[in-house]
């Protein structure tokens, strides 16, 4: 018999969520300030100032990842046994008898021992 929840104890957790909305503000603000100021700028400074909202796309990509794959957790009982299936950060399903969140919150990635 197979029972399938959702995990709703730590949906998609905190940190996850502030990164996601930390790297989403800093994109904005720092095009934001660099947009308004652009024309008294010299050339090196304009390519700098690029440097804080290219460094905030990426950020908000990798903070993305995280935050889907703690949303994607679920949790399945087979045979008296708890399973936990996630989709990892490369797209990857994966699976542990073992709960993954305390290997992705003290390492801030990894796979959480999944099979």
């Amino acid at each position: 018999m197979i029972g399938q929840t959702r995990d709703k104890t730590n949906r998609a957790g905190p940190v996850a969520m502030f990164a996601l909305i930390f790297c989403i503000l800093w994109t904005v603000g720092s095009t934001a300030l660099i947009l308004a100021n652009f024309d008294d700028l010299v050339g090196w400074e304009r390519m700098v100032a690029l440097l804080f909202p290219v460094a905030g796309l990426v950020a908000t990509s990798s903070a993305w990842l995280v935050w889907r794959r703690s949303r994607s957790l679920r949790i399945e009982q087979r045979d008296g046994v708890t399973w936990y299936i996630w989709t990892e950060l490369d797209g990857s399903a994966q699976r542990s008898p073992k709960d993954p969140r305390p290997d992705w919150e003290s390492d801030g990635g990894g796979d959480g021992g999944g099979d």
